[in-house]
């Protein structure tokens, strides 16, 4: 609840102003409060791997699943497969049957078609706009490949998942809401150069 008051309070905010300041202040104003709540949510955003017992509400579910499928791909491909799985009995065999699961009310499998080399970034980006809105929500997540691995081993469930001949599990994500709030982990700038070619 708290992370969808930031983004209502800057519209808020934005339409209060829009009654007393010019037109073209309110636009600049309302572009930099808009803007500072999306990096707030970027920058807030962690891995979470203990979920409360409550289930994501489908309305939001889908919302963010939408969210997920305007990620930019290339040539508009949409080159991926999602199966989501959130109802009770399902996450929880998956939980007790897959390894490197954990126990969440909603996991997102994503496939990768395999004759197209940059269907993993395409399937990258379409987790990265997932796990941003399901967090503006109030709604954890967490990026597995653990999963992955283990499903190989397992033909039953990557039967009953159903993906489409030529696409490849590649990713699982866990969503839920937090049952924890662990801290930020530290980031090494120094991985990011700035180069020129003059």
């Amino acid at each position: 609840m708290k992370k969808l008051i930031l983004p209502l309070m800057a519209i808020l905010f934005a339409g209060a102003q829009s009654c007393t300041a010019p037109a073209s202040d309110n636009a600049a104003k309302a572009e930099v409060n808009v803007s500072q709540v999306v990096v707030d949510n970027i920058m807030a955003r962690r891995s979470i791997r203990k979920y409360k017992d409550q289930q994501v509400p489908r309305d939001i579910l889908d919302k963010i699943i939408e969210c997920g499928i305007n990620a930019p791909n290339g040539m508009n491909q949409q080159c991926y497969e999602v199966k989501v799985v959130n109802d009770p009995t399902s996450t929880a065999y998956l939980a007790e049957n897959l390894n490197g699961l954990y126990k969440a009310p909603v996991y997102m499998f994503i496939a990768a078609k395999n004759n197209y080399d940059m269907s993993r970034i395409d399937v990258g980006l379409l987790a990265e706009n997932v796990c941003l809105a399901a967090w503006g929500y109030g709604i954890g997540s967490i990026n597995l490949g653990m999963p992955v691995r283990a499903a190989m081993e397992k033909p039953e469930i990557l039967s009953k998942l159903g993906f489409s001949e030529g696409h490849d599990l590649c990713l699982v994500l866990a969503l839920g809401y937090a049952d924890e709030a662990p801290a930020a982990k530290p980031r090494v700038a120094e991985r990011v150069q700035f180069v020129s070619f003059e």
